[in-house]
């Protein structure tokens, strides 16, 4: 779709974590660790960003430097915030609501009790909690003690405290954490209804699945670093993910002459018991006429979007036993080459 003037463009922004490195005659000293490298990325009024990338990758580390939590040791932040022209942005905790991944709200306070808290302690009005706990779903839960609540209500919840104070930008850690279909659903749909009041909106997440049919544009983190952002079938046209689709039904495919017919349309397949699979890119029309003239039974044919996985291979060039979600010390550092310091 097409868009205006971006709300908030981070250029070359970067933080690394300290860690401890002692030596005889300095035993505080420490060194530049894991983190995020110079991340250049722009935020839209009214869209929503699907931040996705593997355990590790920086979400969490980018997101708190978007809402202003963690200071950044490199780059700008400019934006047209306050006026019609781009101007840099000095504190992002103004502008910024941030829902971190885990909020553990207890006790016997009230939602309503233990929003007046925090709108007091922002320094906000009160007036208008009504309105927000309305927009969020919990108006008739507002006298319900924190210990009574559901994990999707405790969601609703962190994301009205986000909201405290009308933010610009909305960041969202991982909020589909811990919520069944209905709730999740419920939750997708509270965030399209911030993006059309013209919010711009942040979801990090390494679950791509549930993003889909939510998300304007998306972001791919790996290794502290931005591997490509963009709308998302620009993304996946530039990967070399578009255009494929999987077709299911019963027999037996190895009897037939689908797989030689269909030829390298066909990226994989797989034969079952009574069941076959095939990952197909070209002419689904054409791949559906070869299937049932064979006497196949066809059950499905739906599009078939990338997984995180294929998304990572694809984008860094890596096998797809190379690509691990598992978080080590060296998937942590920056993929590309650094001059580091002998400190480092």
């Amino acid at each position: 779709m097409p868009m205006a003037d971006p709300l908030l463009v981070f250029t070359d922004v970067e933080h690394r974590h300290r860690l401890p490195a002692p030596k005889p005659w300095k035993p505080w000293a420490t060194r530049p660790g894991a983190g995020v490298h110079c991340v250049n990325l722009s935020l839209y009024s009214g869209c929503v960003l699907g931040l996705i990338g593997p355990n590790g990758a920086g979400k969490t580390t980018l997101l708190r430097m978007m809402a202003g939590v963690l200071p950044l040791q490199g780059g700008t932040v400019t934006g047209h915030i306050k006026t019609s022209t781009s101007e840099e942005v000095v504190d992002l905790r103004t502008w910024a609501g941030h829902m971190p991944e885990q909020v553990r709200w207890q006790g016997r306070s009230t939602v309503n009790e233990t929003l007046h808290q925090l709108s007091e302690m922002r320094g906000q009005s009160s007036q208008r909690l009504d309105q927000l706990l309305t927009l969020v779903g919990l108006h008739d839960r507002a006298d319900e003690p924190l210990d009574n609540l559901s994990q999707g209500m405790r969601q609703r919840l962190s994301i009205a405290a986000a909201l405290l104070g009308s933010p610009r930008v909305l960041l969202l850690d991982e909020p589909f954490n811990g919520l069944d279909p209905v709730a999740a659903e419920a939750f997708a749909g509270l965030v399209r209804r911030l993006a059309e009041k013209g919010v711009s909106v942040v979801i990090s997440s390494h679950m791509v699945t549930q993003l889909e049919g939510l998300i304007d544009r998306i972001a791919l983190m790996h290794r502290g670093q931005l591997l490509d952002e963009g709308p998302l079938e620009e993304v996946e046209r530039r990967l070399d993910l578009e255009g494929r689709y999987q077709l299911r039904g019963k027999g037996d495919l190895r009897s037939t002459k689908v797989l030689e017919e269909l030829g390298n349309d066909v990226l994989s397949w797989e034969q079952d018991d009574e069941t076959w699979t095939v990952i197909l890119r070209g002419d689904h029309h054409n791949a559906l006429k070869i299937g049932l003239d064979s006497g196949l039974e066809v059950m499905s044919w739906a599009p078939l979007r990338p997984n995180l996985v294929e998304w990572l291979c694809a984008a860094t060039g890596m096998s797809f036993d190379d690509i691990s979600l598992e978080v080590s010390s060296s998937a942590m550092l920056p993929l590309q080459t650094m001059e580091v310091n002998e400190d480092e």
